[in-house]
């Protein structure tokens, strides 16, 4: 059963009003212009120009229709800047740091248990799986890593890891239970 839909009290009739914000002074006014004026992003200018209209209007609507946005986005942008001033009008530094598999220590890390083989790790297997090498990183490291960052890293250092299976004989040789193909044996 669907519930009838009645317009919102609160943004036809009574539309919010500003406060709650700190005292503008003259130095954050003309920080606050500078980033509406010539601030990196098309983001820190809006917001920016949100806050410096908020001081003017009366409400969060008539601001809303100043700028051509939403009264959400008015409201979240003044709970941003209540919270944590101007700094908190830019937007966070999400880009990615380098690349796990490019880091020299984590390299380095996973070289040696490629040198030293699984057993030296603790790993009672004969050769590394990507899965293993990837949860051994992980202890070793205390940085989460994935199959396929191992298989990059592998990889950049001249190494292949696929599928478990014996690619050097002479390590299979070594284990008591190996038993050697049958020569013309056939898969169906």
């Amino acid at each position: 059963m669907r519930w009838p839909t009645r317009p919102r009290l609160e943004s036809v009739l009574f539309p919010l009003a500003v406060r709650g914000l700190p005292p503008l002074t003259a130095a954050e006014k003309s920080a606050l212009e500078y980033d509406y004026r010539y601030g990196p992003t098309r983001l820190l200018r809006q917001r920016s120009h949100l806050v410096l209209l908020a001081y003017e209007f009366d409400n969060q609507t008539a601001v809303g229709r100043a700028v051509r946005c939403s009264r959400a986005t008015v409201n979240r942008t003044l709970q941003r800047y209540r919270r944590g001033g101007r700094a908190a009008l830019t937007r966070p530094d999400t880009r990615p740091t380098v690349a796990l598999w490019k880091q020299p220590l984590w390299r380095a890390r996973l070289a040696r248990a490629m040198e030293a083989g699984p057993r030296a790790g603790g790993v009672p297997r004969p050769t590394w799986t990507a899965p293993l090498l990837a949860r051994y990183l992980t202890e070793q490291t205390g940085l989460p890593t994935g199959e396929r960052t191992v298989r990059r890293g592998l990889a950049d250092l001249g190494f292949v890891c696929r599928r478990g299976t014996w690619t050097v004989r002479h390590k299979a040789e070594e284990q008591p239970d190996y038993a050697p193909k049958r020569r013309g044996s056939r898969r169906f």
